[in-house]
């Protein structure tokens, strides 16, 4: 009896460590192409969960020397999140604070979540260098967004900082279809 319970609650813990290991590890495989060379931007009017992709792999924008374009977008009732593309084109750096930023559907303001980002794009960014990041702008407490209804977003990254140049403002609007 004490070897069986030896081995059956090592194996029990072991069981345990191991879902939580899976559950840790597990990625969101819908996630939003950033739309950086090479990525291939896949678009859905609508899926079965609810939520709507949208391409906006055509919009890009040059601020103070930095290029920044967007990806997919995917809506949900519960978010938005934006794959981002940046390349610093000068020798010199900039700095970009976009997961501070914010997107408009509406008259709804939704913020984003500098910890939910995947990827990193902000802080300073040197010369030469590309990064890429999926941002995530939660709706507001107690509301939802109407996926359906969503005709366009409004996505304000906030200001590209350069010594040299001052600064310039990062704002999309992406027509929803």
């Amino acid at each position: 009896m004490k070897k069986f319970f030896k081995f059956g609650c090592g194996g029990l813990i072991l069981l345990v460590v191991l879902i939580i290991a899976l559950a840790m590890c597990s990625t969101d495989d819908d996630k939003p192409s950033t739309g950086s060379s090479g990525e291939k931007v896949e678009t859905s009017s609508s899926k079965n969960d609810g939520s709507k992709k949208v391409d906006a792999s055509a919009q890009n924008v040059d601020a103070s020397g930095l290029k920044v374009g967007l990806g997919e977008i995917k809506i949900t009732k519960s978010k938005i999140q934006v794959g981002v593309n940046v390349h610093n084109t000068k020798d010199s750096k900039v700095s970009f604070y976009p997961d501070q930023g914010s997107a408009v559907i509406g008259d709804m303001q939704l913020d984003a979540n500098m910890f939910l980002t995947d990827g990193k794009v902000s802080g300073e960014i040197q010369g030469g260098v590309k990064k890429e990041a999926v941002l995530e702008f939660l709706a507001p407490d107690g509301k939802d967004i109407d996926v359906e209804n969503v005709k366009e977003i409004k996505l304000m990254f906030g200001d590209v900082y350069d010594e040299k140049t001052g600064t310039q403002d990062v704002t999309f609007t992406v027509p929803v279809k």
